[in-house]
């Protein structure tokens, strides 16, 4: 029997919940996170303040902010999509 595959905000759901003081995540970093078939970083924040200041770290200052509500959340994410971009990020986040 094969797991579902958990949905971006599904992933957040469950992180929020198991957490007492969650922090922003930048989810993908070990190349598994998807979009359309292509491999991606999603900056994911609980404040406005905190994924403008996500944005400027790794940056795609550029790039849209999106709101998400799911159930009982709300958050804030970027894409990252453009390929050098997630690649440095990924090479990045294995040093750390």
């Amino acid at each position: 029997m094969s797991e579902k595959t958990l949905s971006e905000q599904g992933w957040v759901y469950n992180y929020l919940k198991s957490k007492k003081s969650p922090v922003p995540l930048v989810i993908g970093t070990r190349g598994t996170w998807g979009i359309n078939g292509k491999k991606s970083i999603i900056l994911v924040a609980f404040t406005i303040p905190d994924i403008m200041v996500f944005r400027e770290m790794h940056n795609v200052a550029k790039n849209p902010i999106r709101k998400m509500k799911y159930k009982d959340i709300v958050y804030f994410a970027v894409n990252i999509v453009d390929k050098k971009q997630v690649e440095y990020l990924i090479d990045f986040w294995k040093v750390t």
